[in-house]
Order: structure tokens, then sequence, then C-alpha cells
């Protein structure tokens, strides 16, 4: 109430101000207030970069849009001048600044029996535009918000009425809409912000926006014409009023193509006087619409556990009732210019700010110039990644897109709370201390595209009968050597006898791949043993495989998975398959503990596979035919799942 009061005071005071200073410095001044407005305004501020930052990404630079930010607050504080200044509006203001275009338009809409809606946006001098209206002997009945402050918004509504215009106070008040428009009066309205979930959504710079249906509702039951209006400033004091075509809605009309006509008007006008829009406002509130940038390191592994998060993502909003086309999601490849400025751009990522948006000069010196280009040419809502590396990219990115952001991979203490989410495998956590933060979610598998239920239709791709020979099936993941690692002779050897002898006994067929990281001496000796072996169904080489779904064919097809312990993103994949998973590790080249072997340790205590050695296959495969193992999966999805609810 005292805030109230003091506001109203000061409305009164710059208008009694603004009434006698020239207008040129008039609105100099509130160019100057919009600025300072600009320094002070905080969290809007990046709301209205971002609004922009998805209007025009593909358009204009981090920089341009930055000074496009600037001018739009310079323009909203003429726009409140002119506010001020209705009061100064007669005829010969009008005859001097406001040049009005397709004039002609409006004589003709008003003398429409059923009356006129003059339709404007938050665009220009909108308020001018229905002060000239009256002024040129056409008074409007407004609809106009209401503003908390109730004195502060009975004197604007007094500046809008001074010259014959009639605001429509307490609401919506549709009888008396309706009563006015079968007078054949007037009525003015802007129909540019978000109507929540009363709204139509149309497309507005590419994004569905939810509109109001009011005006058209209104002139398909009234018979009334729709006039769109857009004001715009031309230079200083003077102003350009267009009057578009008249719209006649039928009846029995559909009114969306109206809708979307006046939508693409007004984002015509707003293209070309980009600063004289109100971005400030959150027009795409409601938008079912969800843009998702994934960050590519260039590790397969990684960005297939990036994609596994989109792809609950993608559960999660069909769940909550929205078509699987809402959820747009880009790769973009990373790639540094060198390490020493990965190094520095990753160390010094905890301490980036906000006020980076905009500002993505060390972004620039970091990336080379096509990942720099196509990761801040582009807007996007949600920001995932994978791996250490991307750490500071996505930060920055979050920053420059007003944007949420996910990571799967513990980015440590200092970082987490950078991020609306973390997914940390458990075999990556750090330590953790205190009560976990909501934003953190601990798996125990690397997030990947495998599920159960999916893998039927691969195999109804492979196809039946002679694809699925004998009693049992048993798939072989074989990965490669690391810095942990290597796929020794004997090794092999073991395997591979052990193999033929358990297909043998039990009249069984294999499916094996081996991995891009295989070695080629590797290859050579599996293929010798393994890849001519008649009961062989399927061999493919990691190296020659241009089947994106190969992984996911053998897993179809098999009773048994048994994959090889040093890759932690195959193991987990086949956990995620639900079929009974048997782990082997290859030869071990350091001295101590393993996180891989941790990693399976950890997994074979929980149930959810068996750690076994070459020579002890046929033997664990008995226990698992004949069930005397127990498996489980983990409930890592459905974790991942119940907290998406950040993103959103």
């Amino acid at each position: 109430m005292f805030l109230d009061l003091i506001a109203s005071y000061a409305v009164k005071a710059l208008n009694r101000i603004l009434h006698f200073l020239p207008m040129r410095f008039s609105l100099w001044l509130a160019s100057g207030l919009g600025s300072l407005a600009y320094v002070l305004s905080g969290k809007r501020q990046r709301v209205t970069y971002a609004n922009l930052k998805a209007a025009f990404s593909s358009e204009k630079s981090p920089a341009e849009i930055k000074r496009l930010t600037k001018k739009v607050y310079k323009h909203l504080g003429r726009t409140i001048a002119d506010i001020m200044l209705l009061t100064k509006v007669d005829d010969r203001f009008v005859e001097k600044y406001v040049d009005i275009i397709n004039f002609e338009r409006i004589v003709e809409a008003a003398k429409n029996p059923n009356g006129m809606i003059l339709v404007s946006a938050h665009f220009g001098s909108w308020e001018l535009s229905i002060a000239a209206s009256v002024i040129k002997g056409f008074p409007m009945h407004i609809i106009a918000r209401d503003q908390k402050m109730q004195r502060v918004n009975e004197l604007f509504n007094g500046m809008r009425e001074a010259k014959g215009n009639v605001v429509i106070r307490k609401g919506l008040d549709i009888k008396k809409i309706f009563r006015v428009l079968h007078e054949g009066k007037s009525l003015g309205l802007l129909a540019d912000q978000n109507a929540g979930s009363s709204g139509e959504l149309i497309d507005f710079f590419g994004r569905p926006a939810s509109t109001v249906t009011g005006p058209y509702r209104f002139a398909q039951k009234s018979g009334a014409w729709v006039l769109p209006a857009f004001i715009h400033r031309k230079k200083g004091p003077y102003h350009e009023l267009v009057l578009e075509q008249p719209m006649k809605i039928g009846e029995d009309d559909d009114i969306i193509p109206y809708m979307e006509e006046y939508s693409r008007l007004l984002e015509k006008h707003v293209r070309d006087h980009p600063d004289q829009w109100f971005w400030v406002h959150k027009r795409w509130k409601v938008t079912p619409l969800r843009k998702v940038m994934v960050l590519d390191d260039g590790k397969k592994g990684h960005l297939k556990q990036s994609l596994a998060v989109v792809k609950q993502m993608r559960r999660f909003r069909e769940d909550e009732g929205y078509a699987p086309e809402y959820i747009e999601a880009e790769v973009v490849r990373i790639n540094f210019r060198n390490k020493a400025r990965k190094t520095v751009f990753n160390a010094l990522s905890p301490f980036f700010v906000n006020n980076f948006q905009g500002r993505m000069g060390f972004l620039r010196w970091a990336l080379d110039a096509e990942s720099y280009d196509n990761a801040v040419n582009r807007y996007a809502d949600i920001i995932v990644s994978c791996g250490s590396s991307l750490f500071g990219v996505s930060r920055m990115l979050k920053i420059e897109n007003y944007a949420r952001n996910v990571t799967v991979m513990d980015p440590g203490p200092l970082s987490r709370k950078k991020f609306d989410l973390v997914i940390i495998p458990r075999h990556d956590m750090h330590k953790v201390k205190g009560k976990p933060k909501d934003n953190l979610i601990f798996t125990d598998l690397a997030p990947n595209l495998i599920s159960s239920g999916e893998l039927a239709s691969f195999r109804e791709k492979i196809g039946e009968g002679k694809a699925f020979p004998g009693k049992f099936r048993l798939g072989l993941l074989l990965g490669g050597d690391n810095p942990d690692y290597t796929f020794g002779n004997d090794l092999l050897r073991s395997l591979g006898e052990n193999v033929r002898r358990s297909c043998e006994a039990r009249d069984g067929y294999l499916y094996m791949t081996t991995s891009r990281r295989t070695s080629e001496g590797a290859e050579a000796a599996v293929k010798e043993m393994l890849g001519s072996y008649p009961r062989c169904a399927m061999y493919v080489s990691g190296r020659d495989d241009t089947d994106d779904h190969t992984v996911e064919k053998i897993m179809a097809a098999s009773d048994v998975i048994m994959v090889s312990g040093e890759s932690i993103s195959m193991v987990s994949e086949a956990v995620s398959s639900g079929k009974p998973v048997l782990v082997f590790m290859p030869d071990k080249k350091v001295a101590g503990p393993t996180k891989y072997e941790k990693f399976v340790d950890d997994l074979d205590r929980k149930k959810y596979l068996k750690v076994v050695k070459p020579e002890e296959i046929p033997d664990r495969l008995t226990d698992v035919l004949e069930r005397r193992a127990e498996f489980t999966v983990p409930e890592d999805n459905r974790r991942i799942y119940e907290k998406l609810y950040r993103l959103f």
C-alpha cells in the first residue's frame, strides 16, 4: 500500500516534469534510464537475452544479441516516457509525429455495424497508437491488464481515457465487450503475450507460443472486423502506425488461420524493428517445444550416455501428454583448439558468472572455429553432456541460453551446483560430504540406450528360423586394450575353447562382435577361433561394422550375454538388456585394483551379473540355464526419470 502511494506520486511528478521538457530531451533522458534498468534488471535481462537468442541465434552473433538487448531496454525507457506524455497528445501532436499508413482501412473497418477490434501488440509505443486513434476520431474501449498497484493502475487508466477512450475495468467483462461491439463501437487490445493453458499454440519465431483466442472469438460471434495495427518508432519522437488488412471472420470459420496471420504480421514487424518489441516478457513460457543441445566430445560411449538421458526426457514428456516431436535434440561436436586451452577453460569453469551471457570470447578462445559456431549459433532450452572435458562448455552454454543443463559424470564438489542435474555412475563418484543435494542422481550403471522391452523389435529384424538355430544362444561382446588391460593370446585361446565347448555341449550357437578398440592381433586370433566356427551364427568385426544396432541385435538374439569387463559402457548395456550377464576380465597390466574391477565386483554383489574366468564359462552357464544363479536389473532409469522435473 505504501509502495503504491509512493509510486503514484512518482508517476505524477514524472508526468508533470516531462510535460514541460522538450520531447527530444525527454526521450534522451528516458533512454538513459532504460540503460540503467538494463544494468539493474538481473534475471529479467537474462530472460530478454534468451528470448532474443531463441529468435535470432542463427542470424546474429552473441555480441549482436547483447547489443540488441541493451537497445530493447533503451526503447522501453522511451516507451514509458511516451506513456507519461500522453497528456500532450492532440491533433497537432499526431499530425506532426505519427505517420499513419493505410488510414483508409480503419475508416472502412469502423463502418462495420458490428464493430471493430483493433488488435495490436507490446510493440513500439503501443499506448500512443490507441491515443492517435481517438484523436483521429476512432475512440476505443480498451482491454488493459490491471497492475498490482491500484493507484498507479488508475493513473495510467486516467491517461488512457484523457482523450476519449474508455478502459474496461475489473477484469474481462464479456457481456460489456459484446455490448460494445453490438453497438457498432470499437474495441482495442494487445494480443501478443503468453496466454497460458487457455491459449492456442501458434508459431512465433519458429516456436509454438500460447496465444489469446479472445479477439478472434469475439469477432467470430459478433461479426466485428479485426484490424491488426502496429506502431514503430522511426526516429526520436517520430512514429509510423501501420494498419494491416482487416480480418473478416465468419461465424463458422476456424479462427486458427486468422491467429496465424496475426502472428505472421507481428513477426514481420518485429524482424524489421527487433529492439521495439517487449522481449522482457516470457512469451514462450508454456511452449511445449524443448530444444536440447547434446554436446559430443568424440567418445562414442559418452555420446550414447547423453542420448540415453535424452531418451528418458522423451519418455517423461510423452507421459506428461506432449507429442514426441516436442523434444528437438541436436548433437554438437565439441573440439578444443589444444589440450592446454581445454585444461585452462575447464579449470576456470566453476567461476563462470551470469554476466558472461553474450560474451563468448573465452569460449571462442578455447574451441576450434567450427565447434564454436555450431555451439553458439543455435538456441537450446537444455544442455546435455557427458565427460569431464565438457563441464566448462556446458556451463558456458547454460549461461548463454539461460538454459538448464544436465551432465553424466561427477564434475566434482566445486561444479555440482552449476548443473541442474548431475547423473553420477557410482564408479565415477567422488566423495560426497553431507546429505546429497537434490540435483544429484546416483546410478549403478552408465546410462545407455538399451532396454529389455525394445530389444524385441531388433529380434524381429534379425528374423526367425535359421537366424536362431539350436537350443541355446550365447552373445559375446569383446572390447579392446586400454591403459589397464590387454587381451593376451592365452586369455583369448581359453575364451575361444570354452565358448566352443559350451555351445557344443548344449546344441548352442554364438552371436558375437568385436569393438573398434579391439587390436588387430586380438581380432585375428578371435576370428580364427570363433569367426569361422560352424556354430557361430553371427560374427561382426567392430572395425568394419556399419550397422549402428549390431550390439542390440546380438543381445536380442541371445539367451545369455558374455562381455569383457574393461568397458563400463558395454557392461552397462548388457545388464540393461535384462538378460543374464557373465563378465570376464582381460589381462591386467597394472598393480592394485582398477575402477573396472570395482565396477563389476559391485554389480556382482548386487546380483546384476556374474564375474567369471574363461575356464569357468561352462560351469557358470550351467548355473544360469538351470536357474541356480539369480539376476536383477538396476532401477537407474527410474531414478533419472523421477528427477527430470527439474529440467522442465
